[in-house]
């Protein structure tokens, strides 16, 4: 490769690159926790989803960006971390690696507030060709390999059509 050519390849990146970091929105990076969450802010939308638990043996948190905006996906996923970081639910966590769905209501991801909360929250694990996590991982915009990743899909019962590649396929929109 010439070096025009790598230079150019390069700046094919860094534009690509501060295009998707202009649609994100880092969620609380200095909150304590070990990762990262990258919520969209326009449309159409990529999910909201982790950075950096791969890197301490979990897999990675993904959830449709229109289920409770950024904000509120950010701390669902938190939530789900605290949850299953429970030396008595990390069982959970296990069987959903095993292929398991996992369902828990508001009031055990969130048992100090006793808030009413109607949803069953879902927690399956996806492929890494699961449509979902090559969009909010930039599979094809920056080539990026998720080689030795897994990945948890956090979903409401009843929305099914977020377990679908087509609902996400070319971004998520209204």
């Amino acid at each position: 490769m010439k070096k025009s050519d790598t230079r150019n390849t390069m700046k094919g990146m860094e534009e690509a690159l501060k295009k998707v970091s202009d649609m994100l929105m880092g969620i609380d990076p200095s909150s304590g926790y070990p990762f990262g969450i990258h919520a969209c802010t326009e449309y159409p939308a990529i999910p909201t989803h982790t950075h950096g638990l791969t890197e301490v043996g979990w897999p990675e948190f993904i959830i449709d960006p229109l289920a409770f905006g950024p904000k509120g996906n950010a701390g669902l996923i938190n939530r789900a971390y605290d949850f299953f970081s429970k030396p008595e639910n990390s069982e959970k966590l296990k069987a959903i690696l095993k292929g398991e769905t996992v369902k828990l209501t508001g009031l055990e991801l969130r048992p100090d507030t006793g808030a009413e909360d109607p949803n069953t929250y879902c927690f399956r694990e996806v492929p890494p060709d699961f449509e979902a996590v090559r969009l909010a991982y930039l599979v094809e915009e920056m080539g990026t390999d998720l080689t030795g990743m897994r990945f948890v899909q956090i979903f409401v019962q009843g929305d099914d059509f977020a377990l679908v590649d087509a609902y996400y396929r070319g971004g998520v929109k209204w």
